[in-house]
C-alpha cells in the first residue's frame, strides 16, 4: 500500500505536523482473476485523511493533493475512481479541520526473482507494487517516423 504511505508522508512533511494528522485506509477490496496462473492483482481502497487544528488554508492543502495526484495517479479516470472529496471547518486563529476522502487503486505484479517468496510452475516470483511516479511526457524519447523496412536499422530487418 505504497500510495497510502506516500500520501501519509505528503501530509506529514508538507501540510501539517504529524500530531495534527491521521491517515488510514478503509473499504479495501482485492481485485483479481482466478486461474491456474497468477500474474498479479489490484487493491482498491479509500484513503481517509483527518487533519485537525492545522494552520493551513484548505486551498493550499488542495494544491498539495493535486500535485501528488498529477505525479502519482494520472490514470484515475481510466480506473473509474471518484474525484477526491472533502469536508472542512474553519476555526479561530487561521486554523482549520479538514477531512479528505481519496479513492486509490494500486496494482501488484509477480516479477521473476530467484529469491522470491512465491513458487509457480517451478519458477520463483516476488510480489511487487507498481506504484511509482508517472512518466513525464517531456522526459520520453522522441518517436521517429519510419517509412518502411528500408528505414529500419539492420538489426531489425
Amino acid at each position: 500500500m505504497k500510495a497510502l504511505q506516500s500520501l501519509s508522508e505528503l501530509f506529514a512533511h508538507h501540510v501539517t505536523e504529524p500530531k495534527h494528522l491521521n491517515v488510514w485506509a478503509e473499504d479495501g477490496e482485492l481485485i483479481c482473476t482466478q486461474g491456474l496462473i497468477v500474474d498479479g492483482f489490484d487493491i482498491a481502497y479509500t484513503v481517509l485523511v483527518d487533519i485537525y487544528s492545522a494552520e493551513i488554508q484548505p486551498h493550499i492543502l488542495m494544491m498539495h493533493l493535486i500535485a501528488w495526484l498529477n505525479k502519482y495517479d494520472v490514470a484515475r479516470e481510466e480506473k473509474g475512481l471518484a474525484p477526491p472529496s472533502f469536508a472542512t471547518e474553519l476555526l479561530d486563529k487561521g486554523k482549520c479541520d479538514i477531512k479528505l476522502r481519496i479513492d486509490i487503486q494500486e496494482s501488484y505484479s509477480l516479477i521473476e526473482n530467484e529469491k522470491g517468496s512465491w513458487l509457480q510452475n517451478g519458477i520463483r516470483y516476488e510480489c511487487v507494487s507498481q506504484f511509482e511516479e508517472a512518466v513525464v511526457e517531456e522526459d520520453l524519447l522522441s518517436l521517429q517516423f519510419i517509412n518502411g523496412p528500408k528505414d529500419l536499422p539492420a538489426s531489425c530487418s
